[in-house]
C-alpha cells in the first residue's frame, strides 16, 4: 500500500482503507524473514501512516511487524534507524511524536540499538529512554535499558559508568525476582569486570549468568564466556565454547550474535596460531558485519586480520587493514578497539624497525586504554602498551588518576545472593 494506492479517498476513507490493509497483512514469522524484501508490505504501510501523520499507528505497526525482524533476525540497523527517525518530526533532540510514554521509550530505546556505530550518541538515547521508563515506573524496562547502556558505555571507555549501570540493572532484576533479566545483567557485569582484568569476579558473574540462562528460556551467553576466555588467554577453552555460541546464535536466527560468534572463533584460532581458520572466520565476520553496518564487530575483525597479516609478514596489508579502522573508531568513539588497533600498529612498526613510530603508537594505545584510570582502565590494552614502552625503554605517560569523587556511589549488589 502506497500513496498512489489510496487514490482520491477522503480522510475517513483513507483511515478505513489503512485499517483494512493492516488487518490483511500476513503475520510475520521472524524465523522465515530472510531479507528486507520480505517486510516490504509492512514498510510501505508504515511510510503511508507517517505521511498521514498517524505516528501512533506507525509505531504500533513497527512494534508488531518490524522491530524483531529488523533489529535481531536481519540486523538491518541502518534501515531500522531510518524508519524510526520518521517518528521524530520535531528533531532527534526532541521526543518522538507519540501519545504515551511507553511507546516513546520503546522507540527511543530501539533507535539507540539501531545506531550501533555511534555508541556515544546511543548512550544519550538510552539515558532518555530510562528517564521515560522511570516516569512510567516501569522498573523492568529500566532494568533492560540499563543493560544496553552498560554495553555502549564500555565501548566508549566509560568503564566505571558501564560497571555501575550493569550493577544497578542486576539489583533491579534481583528485586523483581526476575531470573531471566538477572542472567542478562550478570553477563553485562561479567564482561565489564573482565575488561578490567578481574579474573575471579568476572568468572563468577558469567558462570552464574550461564546457570540462570540454562534454567530459563533466554539468551545463553556462550559468546560472552568466549570473550572472557580470549582476553585471559584461555584459547583452548574459548575454542570449545565458541562451537556452542555458534550453534545457539544460528538457532536464534540472530544476525549480530552469529557475526560475534564467528569473529570470536577467529580470535580464538588466532590465539592458537591456527592461521587458516582465523583467516576464514575473521573474513566471514568482517563481510557480514559490513553488510549490516555492525561496526562493533567490523572493528575487532579488522584488528584480528591486521594481526594475522603481521604474523604472516605482510606489514603493508596489515597497515592497510588498520587504515579502515581509524576514522570509525575515533568517531564512535570505540576507545577499547582503538587501543587494540594502536597496539597492533606498535608491533607492526617494531617488526619494521620503525621504533619512533612504534613508540608513538604505543603511547596512543596507553592513553586510550587508560579510560577512567586504574582500576577502571582497559586492562588488556594497557598491559600490551606497557610492554611495548618497556621494550623501548620509554617511561609511561603520566595521566590523571581515577577520581571516585566524580561519581555516584557504586550500587551494592551480590553476584550470588
Amino acid at each position: 500500500m502506497t500513496w498512489s494506492g489510496l487514490g482520491n479517498l477522503d480522510k475517513q476513507g483513507i483511515y478505513k482503507t489503512l485499517s483494512t490493509h493492516f488487518e490483511s497483512l500476513p503475520e510475520i514469522d521472524e524465523e522465515e524473514v530472510n531479507s528486507l524484501e520480505d517486510l516490504t508490505p509492512a514498510v510501505e504501510l508504515y511510510n503511508t501512516l507517517i505521511g498521514l501523520g498517524r505516528y501512533d499507528d506507525a509505531a504500533e505497526l513497527y512494534n508488531d511487524r518490524l522491530a524483531d525482524a529488523m533489529l535481531y533476525n536481519l540486523g538491518s540497523f541502518r534501515q531500522c534507524a531510518e524508519i524510526l527517525e520518521m517518528l521524530f518530526p520535531d528533531g532527534l533532540d526532541q521526543l518522538p511524536r507519540l501519545s504515551n510514554l511507553g511507546a516513546q521509550s520503546v522507540v527511543v530505546n530501539d533507535l539507540a540499538i539501531s545506531i550501533n556505530n555511534q555508541p556515544s550518541h546511543a548512550a544519550e538515547l538510552y539515558r532518555r529512554a530510562i528517564d521515560l521508563k522511570e516516569n512510567e515506573d516501569d522498573q523492568k524496562g529500566v532494568n533492560r535499558t540499563l543493560g544496553n547502556l552498560s554495553v555502549v558505555l564500555r565501548y566508549t571507555g566509560a568503564l566505571r559508568e558501564s560497571e555501575a549501570a550493569a550493577l544497578l540493572a542486576l539489583r533491579i532484576a534481583q528485586h523483581l525476582n526476575d531470573q531471566d533479566e538477572e542472567s542478562a545483567n550478570l553477563y553485562f557485569l561479567g564482561i565489564a569486570l573482565a575488561v578490567r582484568g578481574e579474573k575471579v569476579d568476572s568468572a563468577k558473574a558469567l558462570s552464574r549468568s550461564l546457570e540462570l540462562a540454562i534454567q530459563g528460556n533466554v539468551y545463553i551467553p556462550y559468546d560472552y564466556q568466549v570473550m572472557r576466555a580470549v582476553w585471559f588467554g584461555e584459547y583452548a577453552e574459548a575454542q570449545a565454547l565458541v562451537v556452542k555460541a555458534l550453534t545457539f546464535s544460528q538457532k536464534l536466527h540472530q544476525e549480530s550474535a552469529v557475526i560475534r560468534a564467528a569473529r570470536l572463533q577467529g580470535e580464538a584460532a588466532l590465539g592458537l596460531s591456527d592461521l587458516t581458520i582465523a583467516d576464514e572466520r575473521l573474513h566471514y565476520a568482517l563481510a557480514r558485519a559490513r553488510t549490516v553496518n555492525l561496526v562493533e564487530e567490523e572493528l575487532p575483525a579488522l584488528i584480528g586480520l591486521a594481526e594475522l597479516r603481521r604474523r604472516q609478514g605482510d606489514l603493508k596489508v596489515a597497515r592497510e587493514l588498520l587504515d579502515d579502522l581509524w576514522e570509525p573508531a575515533d568517531r564512535g568513539p570505540f576507545k577499547l578497539f582503538h587501543a587494540d588497533a594502536f597496539n597492533v600498529l606498535a608491533q607492526i612498526e617494531r617488526d619494521a624497525g620503525n621504533i619512533e613510530e612504534a613508540t608513538k603508537a604505543a603511547m596512543e594505545a596507553y592513553r586510550l586504554a587508560w579510560c577512567n584510570g586504574p582500576p577502571f582502565a582497559y586492562h588488556w590494552g594497557l598491559q600490551k602498551a606497557r610492554a611495548h614502552l618497556a621494550a623501548f625503554g620509554v617511561p609511561e605517560p603520566i595521566l590523571p588518576p581515577f577520581d571516585e569523587s566524580k561519581y555516584e556511589p557504586m550500587p551494592e549488589v551480590e553476584i550470588e545472593p
